[in-house]
């Protein structure tokens, strides 16, 4: 198994008083979920005393829905209204998100049919809650592709640095509901590097030099 990819980046840019996230490195695997290949190289690199991003428990946090939504609240970023249901959930539609250690994947709910098709999966037959988020009459639901706080949408620039700034993760999908007025993170997810465009790996050249 190769390792995965570091970035030495640019003190310019990074190194402190310089902008919101102080580092060294990126880890650039993309998937820094607990216990994979990329989680490791963090865990190795913290215990090696690096300024590497993300560490563990940056990874930890962005990927668990509920403390996900408390740290990007906190940062100022817009959340949607939520609630932990296990068996009384709130009307449709909503993004569900289970909280348990089986499954993590958010699902939409359109109405009262969707809801109740898959109630007992959700909760494992009323064993675990569920995070649901409203969703207002006039949403839509996009995936913001993160890199190091930059995006090939110029819409979603400034929120791309947001995300970026409180979660320091250096490659991300984000989950967002759109409404007329504002952006509202829904859940972070993992955005391999295989899985870059040649477009995004060059905004990741413009950034730092590769590290061995």
């Amino acid at each position: 198994m190769t390792a995965p990819l570091r970035l030495a980046l640019d003190p310019e840019r990074f190194g402190p008083g310089a902008g919101p996230v102080e580092a060294d490195l990126a880890n650039l695997d993309g998937d820094y979920s607990y216990l994979t290949r990329g989680y490791y190289a963090s865990l190795d690199g913290e215990l090696a005393g690096l300024r590497l991003i993300p560490t563990p428990a940056d990874a930890l946090d962005a990927y668990v829905v509920p403390i996900a939504m408390e740290k990007a609240r906190l940062a100022g970023l817009g959340v949607p209204t939520f609630h932990i249901a296990t068996s009384r959930f709130p009307a449709p539609p909503m993004m569900a998100y289970p909280v348990n250690p089986f499954s993590s994947k958010g699902e939409l709910l359109v109405d009262a049919d969707a809801l109740e098709a898959r109630r007992k999966g959700l909760t494992y037959t009323g064993k675990y809650a569920v995070l649901c988020q409203e969703l207002p009459e006039d949403y839509r639901i996009d995936v913001v592709r993160c890199v190091l706080g930059r995006t090939l949408v110029p819409e979603y620039q400034a929120f791309a640095e947001a995300v970026f700034a409180a979660f320091r993760l250096p490659l991300a999908r984000v989950r967002v509901i759109v409404t007329a007025r504002a952006y509202l993170l829904s859940a972070i997810m993992p955005l391999p590097w295989k899985d870059l465009v040649p477009d995004e790996r060059a905004l990741v050249e413009e950034l730092g030099t590769w590290h061995a």
